[in-house]
């Protein structure tokens, strides 16, 4: 028959269907609880039984082990017991002896005294009848021995015993001491043996009256033998439990207790039994002993039983002590449990009765109000079913719209259940990651984790979502094909009503591009472009952490500054890509001379630092300091160019010269500092006088920078003249500082500061507008037209000159014809092609070009004629010796011959003697400058010069 089921049936229904259940379920229960009860029951009883039988066998082992404790305690009394009772009787002895010498003395002769005390001692005996006295005197000579009167009388002292020990020497030795008494160990042939010797302790005693030993002694085997005796008599008494005994053999099988054995009758059954546990308790023994189980009779004679022992082993007696357990001594206390168990059963039995009759009458009233419940329910769920069906008209549009955003959004969209396991990904999440939405459903999105992340980051991000419902951050992951890729992931979580996680929605994008560029930035930050080495920056953060690493294990650390030597020579003569190409290679035998953990960087220009952790001895720095000057030095061939550089190095450690990188940077560069000023090509460790020098040095520059702020800075005039005339026809511009403090500073000593600081810039342009201002001022004032030469720098001529000179002609309106730019070959050679073109704008605002110090450099003739020069300079190092020289003299008149041809003015500097202006007259050399004619002069001593010049 078909049911008719609606909203008024379902309720009846479920309460009949609900009572029958609770009423099944109910006597399902009972019978189970029934049979579980009854099974634990027995179980407890087998279990009992076992921890029962446990507990006596361990009271079986706790019993053995303390008999045979006892019997080696026993044992290792003997030589206590004999040294013990010894000396119990030599005291008695010397007692008795000094009781006779005190009554007979003086009374009868010494002699008759010592006989009295002889035939005393000789009848005492002791230790089972074998101990007797002796007496010897300190020469050895045998007074007393009971057993042997015949010696009386003879000397003993070298007697030896079997292990070549003299036996009265050692007696006399005993007494030897502060206390007069004492024990002797030696061997001696035993009673029961006459052949064999036996270990024997003495005790003697020195009797002062006549200088006497009196002592006595016992064979150790023959006290262990009293003390076995003691022991078996003991054991064979001692009882356990109802029937517990302990029973010993020895290792023959000789049974030396059984307490029980006398009570049994003596039958063949008994013998055979016997016999047969014998032979079990032997072999267990050679074993080391244990439990075993035999036949064997109660001690009322009862039996034969199967019977439980323990057996163990007195090696040092040979003996084997057995104590068993009969299996009577068990069944009074199972019975007692046995029925204390019933008892609890019983009572478990009708407490469950009672529970499962209440539950079933109580789960009938609850299916009662449940029915009544569910009526109403389904009233409600029935509106609640047209109300939702509205809604879910009204939300349809609502869901269209988000499956579409879903399908079209560019960053990929993954929505799982609140088991993770994904329930749906878009198009652009498969465009991400290569898997289809069939390949990723259903699975954890774990399954496309790269490995790079810790469990603990991936516990954070849980964490994160449980406690704020959201999460976003960078995630490496694996595509399909395998390759890993950095992503931006957030993930949000979408909660019931209730609270409970209803999903999770985890959007994604693809940020390669972006972190690639990071990567390619981070390089950038803290890598050198050109050599690939650590910029100043990382080496920085690596030696913050090495001095960590350095304090915790208490190591030093050392940092080298690498300089290398005029390589400025280099980057002028050849020109930047040769001198980059120089330090490329310079890093890469930098890298391959130091060591493996060693940070090699680039600071700037041609200065390396390299980071040496985990230094012990200065040694080992200097050990790479010279294996960075060997291999620098070796030459280099650059686009057929044999290029040698030599490296000068500034050595500073940690601690003792710098705690933070800073200090340690700023030490290492003074030491270098110092190595350039000692002759270069060599290493320097730091001193605390250089970081005075340095200081100095610092000082000096600030001093500087301020000096030319302050207009502390003066200009004198080297006047050149006509070497023809003798008329002046110019003036080289020379600065001078001076020094509040110090005083009138020359340029030696200010202007390789400047050029490695910086300065010269300011200071150049400085010098160029002060000589412009001066000559100016001459011109106004009438004077005859000089020109002026200004010295230009490298780094002058390399920072916008061109623009400089034309900003200071305008605003001081000195004529550019009347302006001399001295140069020198390095400086135009850096860059020759470069140089033409700033010369050719230099010639165009109108000024002279001179060449300085014209053959002291590495110019090639064929750039030197394309060189828009005025006027050649003959350095006064090429002056100093003519005309004896022979090498000066064809230098000059070749510089002189050559300035011809090229129509260009030559001007000889550092004039000093007559005959070096005859030489340069005769060769045709037009100006001259030197002390012989005039030294440098202020600019008012300048216009005396002029005044005298101008014509009456």
């Amino acid at each position: 028959m078909k049911l008719k089921v609606n909203a008024q049936s379902l309720p009846k229904l479920q309460m009949v269907g609900m009572v029958s259940f609770v009423l099944l379920f109910t006597l399902l229960l009972g019978g189970y609880f029934l049979y579980e009860q009854s099974q634990h029951r027995d179980f407890q009883l087998e279990t009992l039984k076992k921890e029962i039988l446990l507990q006596q066998e361990a009271l079986l082992e706790s019993e053995l082990n303390a008999s045979v404790s006892y019997t080696h305690y026993m044992r290792t009394r003997t030589e206590e017991i004999l040294k013990r009772e010894s000396k119990v009787h030599v005291d008695q002895a010397i007692a008795i002896a000094q009781s006779i010498y005190d009554q007979q003395k003086g009374r009868i002769p010494n002699s008759e005294i010592k006989a009295l005390i002889r035939e005393a001692l000789r009848d005492i005996r002791f230790f089972a009848g074998r101990g007797y006295l002796f007496i010897d005197d300190l020469d050895g000579l045998c007074i007393l021995l009971p057993t042997a009167p015949h010696i009386e009388g003879r000397s003993l002292l070298n007697n030896k015993d079997d292990t070549g020990h003299y036996i009265m020497r050692g007696l006399i030795e005993a007494v030897s001491n502060p206390e007069q008494a004492g024990f002797s160990r030696y061997r001696w042939y035993a009673p029961d043996d006459n052949k064999v010797m036996r270990d024997k302790i003495a005790y003697v005693r020195l009797f002062e009256p006549f200088q006497w030993i009196i002592g006595t002694g016992d064979y150790l085997y023959q006290i262990e033998n009293d003390l076995k005796t003691e022991t078996l008599r003991r054991l064979e008494r001692f009882r356990f439990g109802d029937n517990g005994y302990i029973a010993i053999v020895d290792f023959n099988g000789q049974v030396l207790v059984n307490p029980i054995l006398p009570s049994i009758p003596d039958t063949s059954l008994k013998q055979t039994l016997k016999q047969k546990s014998l032979e079990l308790i032997l072999e267990k023994a050679k074993s080391g002993g244990g439990a075993i189980s035999y036949d064997w009779f109660y001690p009322d004679g009862r039996g034969p039983v199967i019977k439980r022992a323990l057996v163990k082993v007195v090696p040092e007696w040979e003996w084997v002590l057995v104590a068993g357990l009969y299996p009577d001594d068990l069944t009074p206390l199972l019975d007692r449990h046995r029925d204390m168990l019933d008892k609890q059963w019983v009572r478990s039995l009708k407490t469950l009765l009672l529970v499962l009759s209440l539950s079933s009458i109580s789960a009938l009233i609850l299916a009662l109000i449940f029915s009544g419940w569910l009526k109403s329910l389904f009233r409600r769920y029935q509106a609640d079913i047209d109300r939702q069906q509205a809604e879910l008209t009204d939300n349809a549009q609502a869901l269209e719209l988000a499956a579409q955003v879903f399908q079209s959004a560019t960053e990929g969209i993954v929505i799982s259940d609140p088991h993770n396991h994904i329930l749906a990904v878009n198009p652009a999440f498969t465009e991400i990651t290569g898997y289809t939405e069939a390949e990723a459903i259903g699975r954890d999105p774990s399954f496309m984790a790269s490995g790079n992340h810790s469990d603990l980051f991936y516990a954070s991000m849980w964490q994160a979502l449980s406690e704020k419902g959201h999460w976003q951050g960078e995630v490496w992951n694996r595509r399909k094909d395998g390759v890993l890729f950095p992503e931006w992931l957030s993930i949000s979580m979408v909660k019931k009503e209730d609270g409970q996680v209803k999903n999770y929605v985890a959007t994604l994008s693809d940020i390669s591009v972006r972190k690639e560029s990071e990567e390619r930035l981070r390089y950038l930050a803290e890598y050198d472009s050109l050599t690939d080495l650590p910029n100043r920056r990382l080496l920085a953060e690596r030696t913050t952490q090495m001095l960590h690493v350095a304090e915790h294990n208490r190591q030093q650390l050392a940092l080298l500054f690498v300089d290398l030597d005029r390589f400025k020579n280099v980057n002028d003569s050849l020109g930047h890509d040769i001198g980059d190409q120089l330090l490329c290679e310079v890093a890469k035998r930098l890298t391959t001379a130091v060591r493996g953990n060693d940070t090699v960087s680039r600071v700037g220009g041609d200065e390396f630092v390299i980071l040496c952790p985990e230094i012990t001895q200065p040694e080992q720095a200097a050990a790479i300091a010279s294996r960075i000057l060997t291999d620098i030095a070796m030459s280099i061939e650059l686009q057929s160019h044999l290029l040698t550089v030599t490296p000068s190095i500034g050595i500073a450690f940690y601690p003792q010269d710098g705690e933070n990188f800073e200090t340690l940077y700023r030490n290492a560069d003074a030491a270098l500092y110092h190595a350039k000023n000692q002759g270069r090509d060599q290493y320097q460790f730091f001193t605390h006088e250089m970081n005075v020098a340095v200081s100095e040095r610092l000082s000096m520059e600030n001093a500087l920078r301020q000096g030319i702020l302050r207009d502390e800075l003066k200009l004198a005039y080297q006047p050149q003249y006509c070497i023809e005339t003798g008329r002046l026809r110019g003036v080289e511009a020379l600065v001078r500082w001076q020094h509040p403090e110090k005083g009138l500073i020359g340029p030696d000593q200010f202007i390789p500061l400047a050029e490695e600081s910086g300065l010269i810039i300011a200071l150049g342009e400085w010098v160029l507008r002060e000589a412009c201002c001066q000559g100016q001022h001459w011109l106004k004032q009438g004077y005859p037209t000089i020109e002026i030469a200004v010295n230009v720098s490298a780094l002058q001529f390399r920072e916008g000159l061109v623009s400089m000179v034309s900003r200071v002609l305008t605003e001081t309106e000195f004529p550019p014809q009347n302006l001399v730019l001295e140069m020198t070959e390095s400086t135009l050679m850096s860059d020759a092609n470069w140089a033409i073109e700033t010369l050719d704008e230099l010639k165009a605002l109108g000024a002279w070009i001179s060449l300085d110090d014209f053959g002291t450099g590495y110019s090639s003739l064929a750039y030197l004629k394309r060189f828009p020069l005025d006027k050649l300079k003959i350095d006064r190092a090429f002056v100093r010796d003519l005309p004896d020289d022979a090498e000066d003299v064809a230098i000059t008149s070749a510089i002189i011959s050559l300035a011809r041809s090229l129509n260009l003015l030559t001007v000889a500097e550092g004039i000093e003697t007559p005959e070096q202006l005859a030489f340069l007259k005769q060769q045709g050399c037009q100006l001259a400058q030197g002390f012989l004619l005039d030294r440098p002069l202020w600019g008012q001593d300048v216009e005396q010069r002029l005044q005298q010049a101008m014509p009456d």
